[in-house]
């Protein structure tokens, strides 16, 4: 018998990065940049980006901003081991400027919004799990009754509520199959509201994971009051924990 032996070595795991989008002028919020206010005296961009920088299994961070803020960002952002990235008149605009800063060698990319200051480390691994190979929406179903309307506000239909799901981010994708996706989008000239709808309209898979009732947008005025209080109701219990 001959002695010599193989071995089959494990896949090399895939590597991970985020893209934060925060690029955006608050146009809903009167012209103030959103992603620049605080809730309990820290900035709501810092609170969306940090638990992604935290991440052990997120590699590079990449942060869409403002076209005007990319050379002089924040003193708060400076310090933190991120990429910059120049956002454009669109959403989608932003994400492919995002996408377009990633090193070549990440399999997989979360995109999240800099304006959802509250994701966590159990959410970022719920997407993270799946997004190897297919897309992965963070979503909460629906509790309203959901109505489609016309134009002229006449109730057209009802949709059946087991099967709506509100999206939230992170979202993540294959990030090959993410720029592509992306690409044909610029060519075809498609605008959609999330990356998911853009991978959807290319054909390719999307699943839900649950999301999480604190992982509020902030879009409006009103939003910052309940964030405000996420915000604080968080810093009770960090404080009655102690150090």
């Amino acid at each position: 018998m001959s002695g010599s032996s193989s071995t089959t070595s494990s896949p090399e795991p895939a590597t991970a990065a985020a893209v934060i989008v925060a690029g955006g002028s608050g146009r809903r919020m009167g012209g103030v940049r959103k992603q620049y206010l605080e809730l309990c005296g820290e900035p709501v961009l810092l609170r969306a980006l940090r638990p992604f920088v935290e991440h052990p299994g997120i590699g590079p961070v990449v942060v869409v901003l403002p076209a005007e803020d990319v050379d002089s960002p924040p003193d708060w952002l400076q310090g933190l081991p991120v990429l910059f990235a120049r956002g454009g008149p669109q959403r989608g605009d932003s994400v492919r400027s995002g996408l377009a800063r990633l090193p070549e060698e990440v399999d997989v990319v979360l995109v999240h919004d800099g304006a959802r200051p509250f994701p966590t480390r159990v959410l970022i691994d719920r997407v993270l799990q799946r997004a190897s190979s297919t897309g992965v929406v963070a979503a909460l179903p629906a509790t309203d009754t959901i109505k489609r309307v016309d134009e002229s506000g006449r109730v057209v239909a009802t949709l059946p509520r087991a099967q709506i799901w509100q999206a939230q981010t992170p979202q993540g994708f294959p990030r090959r199959m993410l720029v592509s996706a992306y690409e044909r989008a610029a060519r075809e000239g498609w605008t959609e509201t999330d990356d998911a709808a853009i991978f959807e309209r290319c054909g390719l898979p999307v699943v839900v994971v649950d999301g999480e009732r604190d992982n509020l947008k902030i879009t409006r005025p009103e939003d910052l009051a309940i964030a405000e209080a996420i915000a604080r109701r968080a810093h009770d219990v960090d404080d009655a924990r102690g150090p």
